[in-house]
């Protein structure tokens, strides 16, 4: 099996509301999806995504570069592919623009792969289980209201949600505060709280404000500092007795490394569109399991996908829900029932997306 043709479709795409942490505030995704074809006849789907546009650079990158590259490859030997997509892009980066157009070139390789087994990627892989457990981040955006905020997380309680993410780093701590206290003592002490920083603390802030944060008994407190900064998480995660979770800005398995040799992370929080793609995310969940820690995947338009990985991993039991007006964006949705996301049927990493969702949200050159 060799690929023989490649072509590449970039989007924007409303999420329906407005969502914001201490970083950003968004309404719209952009997404850019590769398309692989191979001389059997098969066509695999891959893709990656931004919040603040900029995904044109990856796709020239990807036009230019990268498929000419890949042409004749076989796409089982992604690993081999991967290696030499590095060594292209060697002097200008194995991060940003370079790694987001590997990563959505090795997803359509497993894709391919998957689908000439006639099997969906958690099976592929290996399943532990045929659904997994959500926790819910969009009750607790930085751009509702204090009231909001207590409304929102009541109604996905209800609905069976065993835990809810809020979003901190306000330029008032105290109002933070406030905002947690609200939603501790809405939905009783049973349900467990995440709270996320968003890199926006400086280590003293997060000494002060952390041990503040223990008497709504949160569940953990997720990157309070710089993402880079293992030294200053590893006293954090001494001083702190709120465990640590961080890995959605870390963009390869040595930095993953760094940071659970240091003791700097209880709950490793990989995502598979910053790293290489879906074979180093289950060498960081191998890493992880080898030192006894939980995975927890971070999520917002990647569901499907990060699902299946889940699904294929002892060690993680729970898995990040969010953006689900985005869930419309593929050919075959996943299904929710509750707070649980039952893992897809179809051949393949299952990202392949609408047509008509390729042709209305174009973004044009």
């Amino acid at each position: 099996m060799k690929i023989v043709e490649a072509s590449s479709h970039y989007i924007r795409f409303p999420i329906g509301y407005w969502v914001g942490d201490a970083q950003s505030k968004a309404n719209t995704v952009d997404l850019l999806f590769v398309r692989l074809v191979t001389d059997n006849g098969l066509e695999g789907w891959g893709f990656n995504w931004n919040y603040t546009q900029g995904m044109s650079a990856v796709k020239k990158m990807i036009d230019e570069v990268y498929f000419p590259a890949i042409m004749g490859e076989d796409p089982f030997m992604h690993k081999k592919v991967v290696e030499k997509l590095y060594y292209k892009t060697h002097f200008i980066g194995r991060v940003g623009v370079a790694l987001v157009g590997i990563c959505a070139i090795e997803m359509a390789m497993w894709d391919l792969k998957c689908k000439s087994f006639s099997a969906p990627l958690w099976k592929v892989l290996g399943a532990y289980r045929d659904k997994v457990e959500l926790y819910n981040t969009d009750v607790g955006w930085l751009t509702y209201s204090k009231e909001e905020l207590v409304e929102k997380a009541v109604e996905q309680v209800k609905k069976g949600f065993r835990v809810v993410k809020l979003k901190i780093g306000l330029p008032d701590p105290y109002e933070d505060l406030e905002r947690i206290r609200a939603v501790r003592e809405a939905v009783g002490e049973k349900v467990r709280i995440a709270v996320d920083v968003n890199t926006q603390w400086d280590i003293n802030t997060a000494i002060i404000w952390g041990k503040k944060l223990e008497q709504f008994d949160v569940y953990w407190l997720e990157e309070p500092l710089h993402p880079f900064d293992v030294k200053g998480h590893a006293k954090l995660a001494r001083m702190l007795n709120v465990p640590i979770a961080l890995g959605e800005t870390l963009y390869n398995k040595q930095m993953f490394r760094d940071f659970i040799e240091a003791g700097a992370v209880t709950f490793v929080q990989p995502e598979v569109t910053k790293l290489s793609g879906i074979t180093e995310f289950m060498e960081v969940a191998s890493m992880a399991a080898a030192n006894g820690l939980l995975v927890i995947p971070h999520t917002n338009v990647h569901q499907k996908i990060h699902s299946q990985l889940a699904a294929a991993l002892p060690n993680a039991p729970l898995m990040e829900h969010c953006y689900e007006s985005v869930l419309k964006i593929w050919k075959y949705p996943p299904k929710i029932e509750g707070n649980y996301m039952y893992l897809p049927q179809e051949p393949g990493v299952g990202v392949e997306p609408k047509q008509e969702v390729l042709e209305k949200y174009k973004v044009e050159e």
